[in-house]
């Protein structure tokens, strides 16, 4: 099936499930997930569709007017047992993407299944899910996550000598993701005083559901025993609400080449809010480094350096959001590869429609260059403009 009629089948799929809510109001609109009992557990099942139409323009005449889509599905089964322990397990299922959206776990169908105890003394995660130091990242506000410049999971722009996203490239994020998706265990403390601590083991940079399964392939530059720490807080004075994280990951190259070393990422960020009242406004950013060219924990590097910084605002008044939001990476050139930049502006606008339907527009500004060779326009950079419409669905 081409993709411009799978795209076609979920907006169709969308309205359709907007039809009962139109008809009763779509204020009122309230879906929850559907569950069902197991015999003292609990099935859950819930969802996320991601509907956005756009008009890119970008240099050499490689910009195009079109929409991209993705759909998944969060399922769990879990049991709140009389001692007040919780236990369980979750995954999430990416349905349907295409090449512009939702690609971030390496176009994985599963993208998280792992098993979970929540107790009193803390939280044990086993299984394919993020580490604590992607999980726990507070790196600024956003009027749509999914539709931001700073770890973007929907991108307007391609590359025609490939047809993939031209982010592809350097995905700029200033959360730590180099354990990704790939299987691991993890711990989180109780918050206390508003401060909460969580640490990952990662064994190996593979996804098969449990770690310590299977080593993964013997790649060069592999990281193994990969460590995720993080902490963050949060607290409220008066009218005035703050939030602040730092985290890192570090690994153990287990096939080193020349050149490359064992991997060091980290990243700190924070927020502030402030309620006015009738309108609330938030501040905030972060800032990332990593010996990872452009962010890639394979090519972990001796010297050089990657950076990202990300600094945002938004205001919500009622049912609507405002917000500002810049970005900008920067890889050192290493040995054969070129130093990268890109630099990055959104504004949007978003309107809560109901509980599960936001709508908002945007326009979005990319800067792309390289010290050495060319892109696909022949030139050592491109520019970037796109005007947006996305649309999110959630249960």
């Amino acid at each position: 099936m081409k993709a411009s009629y799978r795209t076609a089948l979920l907006a169709a799929g969308l309205t359709l499930a907007a039809g009962p809510a139109a008809a009763s109001g779509l204020a009122d609109w309230d879906l929850k997930p559907a569950t069902v009992n197991l015999g003292g557990w609990t099935g859950s099942l819930g969802g996320t569709a991601n509907l956005t139409g756009y008009s890119a323009n970008q240099d050499a005449g490689a910009g195009r007017t079109g929409g991209t889509a993705s759909l998944f599905f969060d399922a769990g089964i879990d049991r709140l047992f009389s001692n007040g322990w919780r236990a369980g397990v979750k995954s999430v299922v990416n349905a349907y993407h295409d090449q512009l959206s939702s690609d971030n776990y390496g176009n994985d169908v599963f993208q998280k299944a792992y098993l979970f105890v929540q107790t009193p003394y803390g939280r044990v995660e086993i299984g394919q899910q993020d580490g604590a130091a992607y999980k726990m990242a507070m790196t600024g506000p956003l009027v749509a996550d999914a539709a931001a410049i700073d770890d973007a999971n929907i991108t307007f722009f391609r590359d025609p000598s490939t047809g993939n996203a031209f982010t592809n490239i350097f995905n700029v994020r200033t959360g730590v993701f180099a354990t990704a998706n790939d299987a691991k265990l993890s711990y989180y403390t109780p918050r206390l005083l508003g401060v909460q601590l969580g640490v990952s083991y990662t064994p190996h940079m593979v996804k098969d559901g449990l770690p310590f399964i299977s080593a993964g392939p013997h790649v060069a530059d592999r990281q193994d025993n990969l460590i995720d720490a993080a902490i963050n807080y949060t607290g409220f004075f008066g009218r005035t609400s703050l939030g602040l994280y730092a985290g890192l990951s570090a690994g153990h190259n287990a096939a080193r080449t020349a050149g490359h070393d064992d991997l060091l990422d980290w990243a700190m960020g924070g927020e502030l809010d402030y309620d006015f009242g009738d309108a609330t406004l938030a501040v905030g950013g972060a800032y990332h480094q990593s010996n990872g060219y452009a962010l890639d924990p394979l090519q972990a590097f001796a010297s050089g350096t990657t950076r990202a910084v990300h600094a945002s605002t938004k205001l919500t008044m009622g049912s609507w959001l405002a917000g500002l939001e810049y970005s900008d990476g920067t890889a050192d050139a290493e040995a054969a590869l070129p130093r990268l930049d890109m630099t990055g502006y959104e504004a949007s606008l978003g309107y809560m429609i109901n509980r599960n339907l936001q709508l908002t527009a945007g326009w979005q500004h990319l800067r792309t260059t390289r010290d050495t060779g060319a892109f696909y326009n022949g030139l050592p950079h491109v520019n970037m403009d796109a005007g947006f419409l996305y649309l999110r669905f959630h249960v």
